[in-house]
């Protein structure tokens, strides 16, 4: 650096702005290890939080929305309000 500095004495913009640029990309790694962090932990507080459903209750929804489904494409083919 020093070298550089007495061939060019302009030479500190480029070594000032390598350290700026360089410690943006540092801090940018360790966001996006705590943000990761974060949403692995929200999934499995999700999935740690969601009571697990019976086989017979989630066949039970899906006819009940098969049903819902139904009865919305009926009304559309009356040409009723929505």
């Amino acid at each position: 650096m020093y070298i550089a500095m007495q061939m060019n004495p302009n030479m500190w913009v480029f070594f000032i702005s390598f350290v700026i640029v360089a410690t943006f990309v540092v801090i940018n790694l360790f966001i996006a290890v705590v943000i990761n962090n974060l949403e692995v932990a929200k999934t499995e507080r999700k999935t740690q939080a969601r009571p697990a459903v019976p086989d017979a209750i989630s066949l039970e929804i899906q006819a009940v929305r098969d049903a819902l489904t139904r009865l919305e494409a009926r009304v559309d083919e009356d040409g009723s309000q929505r």
